[in-house]
């Protein structure tokens, strides 16, 4: 595998927004509500300026630090600020888009909020031949538990026909599928669509054997009552 250089761009100083078990991925979009005083400044700040922000996630035990600085990982999502809602109270209901996957290279703690200067991380170029087959057994699985799963089915169904591009088809499935933060944080920092796929077939089968299996009991339980 070789990297190729779609984007490479690098920012000197972008608000770097925290957030605790969020993550965000390239080419979707995220709904967010800014309460805290120096979010609504980074907010003001961003709009006035070029509406970019980066959107990090915090490490384990930020719990402890939370209105600090406490750390947050390297990888996180480079976004642009599509549409705002500024509340009465200064308050914001913001639509973010994520334009990349970025690394943040240094910290600043220089206003109430971080800046950063970070660096657009490359999407790495797979085999074509073995992208192919890990996107059909991706498709196949997802379909799968399409079958089992109504409550998702439709999100899965739109993530798996939004794009023939593999990168963007496997973030967003990665937005529908993958609920746990660590889950979610090592699948943004996969710069390979081949094995973001191969990683989204492990958790939709999974996600499929859990259903069949409580599918398996519901059904022992039926048999049970009408003996």
């Amino acid at each position: 595998m070789q990297s190729i250089a779609i984007v490479d761009e690098r920012y000197e100083s972008l608000p770097v927004f925290p957030l605790p078990t969020f993550v965000i991925f390239p080419q979707t979009t995220q709904r967010l509500h800014i309460f805290e005083p120096r979010y609504r400044m980074l907010v003001s700040d961003a709009l006035a300026t070029n509406r970019l922000l980066v959107l990090v996630g915090l490490k384990p035990g930020w719990e402890e630090s939370y209105y600090g600085s406490p750390p947050a990982h390297e990888v996180g999502s480079l976004c642009r600020i599509v549409n705002e809602e500024r509340l009465a109270d200064g308050r914001y209901n913001l639509y973010v888009h994520c334009l990349a996957r970025v690394r943040v290279r240094t910290i600043h703690q220089l206003q109430p909020y971080r800046t950063g200067e970070v660096e657009v991380i490359d999407e790495i170029v797979d085999d074509p031949v073995e992208l192919e087959a890990a996107i059909e057994r991706l498709s196949s699985t997802v379909r799968g538990l399409m079958m089992q799963r109504g409550d998702h089915a439709s999100l899965l169904a739109q993530a798996l026909s939004s794009s023939k591009k593999a990168g963007i088809l496997t973030h967003r499935v990665a937005t529908v599928l993958a609920f746990d933060p660590t889950v979610r944080q090592a699948l943004l920092e996969t710069p390979s669509a081949k094995e973001r796929a191969e990683r989204l077939v492990d958790i939709a089968s999974d996600l499929l054997l859990r259903t069949t299996e409580l599918e398996a009991v519901g059904h022992e339980g039926e048999v049970g009552l009408l003996n």
